[in-house]
């Protein structure tokens, strides 16, 4: 089992190391979670090569066929930088990965989709890594962590994604309200519904605009039952302000068991009283179904 942590901020990358986590998650170019540049970029890169930390990077956007060799020009950059891994949304980054020989990096993150074995099985007998959806009952997550032991991904800290869309949002609310604002990029931004009591992070840059939840999902009773089934674990440390949180986080998992989970959570909720926890949809439904009137 590896920790992975994400680095939104270049500024908390010198906390990381081999202690605190297996390996990292960033981006640049073709990633709507990072947006560093090839400098940054290799910076990360080397920080976590002197630190023995592997190295994931992110390529999540939609790709057109405009953007198709401008892809293959990174992704024959990546090849050469021997990194660990590769999460992709898009088939047609496995489809360039094929010619370059590296479509054993590739880790397929579509979000939303992963939810079942017979999709599941489709594409680890094709030698990709999977991140399994983050919208599972606990039932359902167990079954199919158990029947793929040690091949799968998961997220199990951080916000979750609710919302994308290639269109500017933000952009087009303000330009139409006739106040134009550059909102692209910013991370405080918070989208407030007219009856709710809640704040929705949300994100406008060039790939369109997202959309969050509000709470932070998090997992430490159910996860010290299957942990030691998964590959990869992700700690996500999006709009989170205090890094040290997901540190904590990383070193909790570490050290995660049956006899100690409900301690190590109680103890974390007292450190971060201000953090607004949720176990997401582990336990509730998310379909409904079609009842007829009688």
């Amino acid at each position: 089992m590896e920790r992975l942590i994400t680095l939104s901020s270049i500024r908390n990358l010198n906390k990381l190391s081999s202690s605190s986590c297996e390996g990292v998650i960033f981006g640049s170019n073709f990633s709507t979670r990072f947006n560093y540049s090839l400098n940054e970029f290799e910076d990360i890169n080397e920080y976590c090569l002197k630190n023995k930390l592997k190295r994931y990077v992110n390529v999540d956007v939609f790709i057109n066929e405009r953007e198709l060799t401008r892809l293959k020009n990174y992704l024959e950059y990546i090849k050469d930088k021997e990194f660990d891994g590769i999460y992709f949304s898009d088939l047609a980054v496995l489809s360039i990965a094929k010619e370059l020989n590296i479509e054993d990096l590739l880790i397929y993150d579509p979000d939303t989709l992963m939810t079942n074995t017979l999709d599941i099985s489709f594409y680890l007998k094709r030698g990709l890594g999977v991140v399994l959806a983050r919208e599972l009952e606990i039932r359902e997550l167990l079954e199919v962590v158990k029947n793929n032991p040690m091949k799968l991904d998961l997220q199990v800290f951080g916000h979750l994604k609710m919302a994308s869309s290639k269109r500017e949002f933000l952009n087009n609310y303000f330009n139409y309200i006739g106040v134009p604002l550059n909102l692209k990029n910013m991370k405080t931004i918070r989208l407030v519904e007219e009856n709710r009591n809640y704040e929705l992070p949300i994100v406008e840059d060039k790939y369109g605009t997202r959309i969050y939840t509000d709470y932070c999902f998090v997992m430490y009773h159910e996860l010290a039952y299957i942990k030691d089934y998964l590959k990869r674990l992700i700690i996500d440390d999006n709009f989170i302000k205090d890094f040290d949180v997901v540190l904590e986080v990383a070193k909790d998992i570490k050290r995660l068991s049956a006899d100690n989970s409900e301690y190590l959570f109680k103890m974390f909720k007292n450190n971060h009283p201000y953090l607004q926890l949720s176990s997401a949809y582990l336990y509730q439904k998310i379909t409904k179904k079609k009842e007829e009137n009688v």
